[in-house]
């Protein structure tokens, strides 16, 4: 049945919405409900608690950005873990690094299961979620992270945005335990919302991650299905040069990746660390 869908995920403005053809998927869980639209023009879209997370079309933007960047930041990653993330979309690019382990530690398992069947360019038709290095861990990550103390070299964030639940993935105790999780070369990254309507996220992150004595700041790319510009991307680590990228060096481990990218390249991933002057000033809080 064809209708059409409105997002109201900014207070007083309704700009998101699209028409689809076809419900694929709706099902409300105990922690969220969960829609799948086919849609003319951006594919299959993904929708929770009445927000579009991703759509078929330019999942790849945010998915590449998000995961290659923390990545290859580091010299060589070898144990991974994606907080939430459950279509698939960010391990896909995970298991694109020489990586030895990846946890996915979603809470909702329907996300991984509706995911699976209905977004399989995602998750690469199922071959991320069943690779021998992927470990999918249905839990609450605050808990989980507790008996993991020092453990992951790269901690990746796929969350919603901080609206209900969500909220506590933004909190000062979630970045402490984020923290506590990572190795002596660690390194996480996170989306951060788009910086135009959502314009103290990516600073409330930033501050919450330095003062935990982190080198922290952002990068950027423009995803043309989250409405109102460019999105943030909060990044941090134990060594500053998670913030100083040389192509030169990230060419080099580039090279030892597997698969194909259509966003990511060392050239843009250098360029996505220059902001202009009202991003950086809104992400230092002023």
């Amino acid at each position: 049945m064809s209708g059409q869908f409105v997002e109201d995920l900014y207070r007083g403005q309704t700009f998101q919405g699209f028409h689809y053809d076809e419900l694929l998927f709706e099902q409300k869980t105990p922690y969220q409900s969960i829609a799948i639209y086919q849609t003319p023009s951006l594919g299959r879209v993904l929708v929770l608690d009445g927000i579009v997370q991703t759509t078929e079309a330019d999942e790849f933007i945010y998915h590449e950005m998000l995961v290659h960047v923390p990545l290859l930041s580091v010299a060589s990653p070898q144990r991974v873990m994606i907080v939430g993330g459950g279509d698939g979309g960010a391990l896909r690019e995970v298991l694109k690094h020489p990586i030895a382990h990846v946890d996915m530690v979603e809470i909702d398992r329907a996300v991984i299961d509706s995911s699976r069947e209905f977004l399989p360019v995602l998750n690469d038709h199922g071959k991320a979620f069943d690779d021998p290095r992927t470990t999918l861990v249905i839990d609450d990550a605050f808990s989980y992270m507790k008996g993991h103390r020092g453990e992951y070299d790269a901690i990746i964030i796929d969350s919603t945005d901080p609206v209900g639940a969500a909220q506590a993935l933004f909190s000062d105790e979630f970045y402490g335990l984020c923290c506590d999780s990572l190795s002596p070369c660690g390194v996480l990254s996170q989306q951060d919302g788009v910086v135009f309507f959502q314009r103290n996220e990516a600073a409330a992150t930033v501050r919450s991650l330095r003062s935990l004595g982190l080198s922290a700041g952002v990068y950027i790319a423009a995803v043309p299905t989250y409405y109102g510009g460019v999105m943030t991307f909060g990044i941090a680590g134990r060594d500053a040069s998670v913030l100083q990228p040389e192509v030169q060096v990230i060419e080099q481990r580039v090279s030892r990746m597997s698969g194909a990218m259509r966003q990511y390249s060392p050239q843009v991933h250098a360029a996505s660390f220059v902001l202009p002057p009202w991003i950086a000033q809104a992400v230092e809080g002023k």
